[in-house]
């Protein structure tokens, strides 16, 4: 059952707007859980600074496969995704280190009768934090990092997710507005050098975007 709430206008509230503040609206609800993400990573290859020449770092990281569970189904990550970085530089005045990340990769499903079924996954965002934890951060995505790599309490990672897909019979995954949860650690031998994971917990109010399959 939806449940409905009334913002109300306050003493700040234009004349002219406060019957409109009064009204009622739905209140927006997020799932407990939509879907876990994990993303097999390849070393990070640094491209330099580019045209900015800002003194930050263009990197490029390839997906090389990864495995998702969700609400509305499981599957794999197809290789060939990629991780695109705009790493800003140690003397930045306001953002030292963080960098602004867009990432494009493809999931399978496949627990799908009908399928398998692909979905097309963009994100921007920005992962942020204290100088000296960047550095760690960054460092241990490289090859060959022995140090410590921060906790996932330590930075912040604020992704904004699209998901595409060919209409489906039944439910659709759910996207649009999403808080996101993820980290970035080693994890198994040295030919998988980082995987990063991530827990989306998804608006109710908005759907994905549905392309229709000829």
């Amino acid at each position: 059952m939806t449940e409905f709430y009334t913002a109300g206008s306050t003493d700040k509230t234009l004349v002219t707007h406060r019957d409109a503040m009064e009204l009622r609206i739905p209140r927006p609800t997020v799932s407990t859980h939509s879907f876990r993400l994990v993303c097999d990573l390849e070393p990070v290859r640094a491209l330099g600074q580019g045209l900015h020449a800002d003194g930050g770092q263009f990197n490029w990281i390839n997906f090389t496969g990864g495995h998702f569970e969700a609400s509305w189904g499981t599957g794999v990550v197809m290789p060939g995704g990629q991780d695109s970085q705009h790493v800003l530089s140690p003397d930045h005045p306001s953002a030292p280190y963080s960098a602004q990340l867009s990432t494009r990769y493809l999931l399978k499903t496949t627990s799908d009768e009908d399928g398998p079924h692909y979905i097309q996954v963009q994100t921007r965002g920005w992962r942020t934090g204290p100088l000296e934890v960047m550095e760690r951060l960054a460092a241990s995505a490289r090859e060959g990092f022995t140090g410590v790599a921060p906790t996932v309490d330590e930075y912040k990672f604020r992704l904004f997710l699209e998901m595409e897909i060919k209409r489906m019979d039944g439910s659709t995954p759910p996207c649009g507005l999403a808080a996101v949860s993820g980290s970035v650690d080693k994890v198994g031998d040295s030919s998988v050098p980082a995987s990063a994971s991530f827990q989306v917990l998804t608006s109710t109010l908005t759907r994905m975007k549905v392309h229709h399959s000829q």
